[in-house]
């Protein structure tokens, strides 16, 4: 094990260092240490004699360079001096050895061709499936390298059957979850703070690594799984669909490109503690980017004067509506409705997916409530459920093919 000056991995750590099989899944709760571990294994594939090709793959770029930036500094800890290149996507040069950060983003196209020898993927269970199974795992076959899978859990979706596979393999495959609290590190306080925003279904996920699905859970785990690996190139009108923040939440944009008969996510967004007059301005830079003929937004509240603030901004075809209980209910049943039938296709945001997974309907005298559940955000559910909204329907008799519209 490589000894990082300063850095004293906990015994869930050393146990997954420790490991040689040819597949690691790692199940971590958050604050669990898995970025330091990550950078770790990095450092130790880099810093051997043998020349090495490391791949870190995550759902976005932004979580790939957390990973690569900390093993840069790690790096740098035990001596070595690295060259770095992050743009156009982070690259890393010991010597022979050579690190790629990159995202999961278009189904793994751009990973295609490549070999490496030790492939890491980050948030593994936000990574579509095909990505692993098709494009990474292969481009270890000519160099008899190993896989390392880490994540929060995500429902039981392929990550939790690989964990299964390595409980009862434990050779091929290792497998181990470990909560956050086995990090000796972490505040006792701040687990219990969350413990109580929470519901106990999301502390167990988050905190406890559990792979749980629940009923009440609106959105489907294999739905959403689905939506990652469509592969649409949807022509057609783009629409849009904003959620203004309140109080601690944040302001979300949604972009799509299609119909309700079949569309694609071609963006989305959130941001918070920003002035109302900034979060219009970065909405309609955005928006001005795809220019959508159909622009839907949250007017309750404060709602008002943002919407005229975007329409005097230059996006004449922006709309406001009212967020009433039966709205609300047909806003997410026509979104859950467009997943479960495979007529939307996914960006591999991690943000966004764990909205959808912690997006719960809770019985109450007045019908269901509809939100994110406990201390969890919905807003990006509800810009795209708003962007869902927005999409025109065919005309009757249309037929789609090939992304063009004929009459039949």
């Amino acid at each position: 094990m490589v000894l990082i000056s300063g850095w004293r991995p906990h015994l869930g750590q050393q146990a997954f260092l420790a490991s040689e099989a040819a597949v690691r899944v790692l199940a971590c709760g958050r604050r669990w240490g898995k970025t330091e571990v990550i950078a770790a294994e990095i450092a130790r594939a880099l810093l051997s004699n043998a020349p090495k090709q490391v791949l870190l793959v995550a759902p976005s770029v932004e979580q790939a360079a957390l990973g690569f930036e900390r093993a840069f500094a790690f790096l740098q800890r035990l001596g070595a001096c690295p060259t770095v290149r992050r743009t156009p996507a982070p690259t890393l040069c010991l010597g022979d050895s050579k690190l790629w950060a990159r995202p999961a983003a278009r189904g793994g196209m751009l990973l295609r061709g490549r070999k490496a020898h030790l492939i890491i993927v980050d948030e593994a269970a936000y990574v579509p499936e095909s990505v692993v199974l098709e494009t990474l795992m292969p481009m270890l076959a000519d160099t008899g390298g190993k896989l390392a899978l880490v994540s929060t859990p995500r429902g039981k979706n392929y990550f939790y059957r690989l964990y299964r596979q390595g409980q009862e393999d434990g050779v091929r495959i290792w497998s181990m979850r470990s909560p956050s609290w086995h990090n000796p590190l972490l505040s006792p306080t701040m687990l219990q703070m969350q413990a109580s925003m929470m519901s106990a279904r999301q502390f167990q996920v988050e905190y406890g690594a559990q792979f749980l699905d629940e009923t009440g859970q609106v959105f489907r785990t294999e739905w959403v799984d689905r939506a990652l690996l469509l592969r649409r190139d949807t022509e057609g009108l783009v629409v849009a669909g904003v959620d203004w923040a309140r109080s601690r939440d944040y302001t979300a944009l949604a972009v799509l490109r299609g119909a309700r008969e079949g569309a694609q996510l071609l963006l989305i967004r959130r941001w918070q503690g920003l002035s109302w007059s900034e979060q219009v301005e970065i909405v309609v830079q955005h928006l001005r980017l795809y220019n959508p003929i159909r622009v839907l937004c949250d007017r309750t509240g404060l709602g008002d004067p943002l919407l005229e603030a975007l329409q005097a901004s230059g996006i004449p075809h922006a709309e406001g509506v009212v967020f009433t209980r039966a709205f609300k209910q047909n806003l997410i049943e026509n979104l859950a409705l467009m997943l479960e039938q495979g007529r939307l296709q996914l960006l591999p945001d991690p943000e966004l997916l764990r909205e959808l997974h912690h997006f719960e309907a809770t019985p109450t005298e007045r019908g269901a409530r509809l939100q994110g559940g406990g201390g969890v955000h919905d807003d990006m559910v509800i810009a795209l459920a708003l962007a869902a909204w927005a999409l025109p329907e065919l005309e009757r008799g249309a037929v789609r093919t090939s992304g063009q519209k004929r009459n039949g």
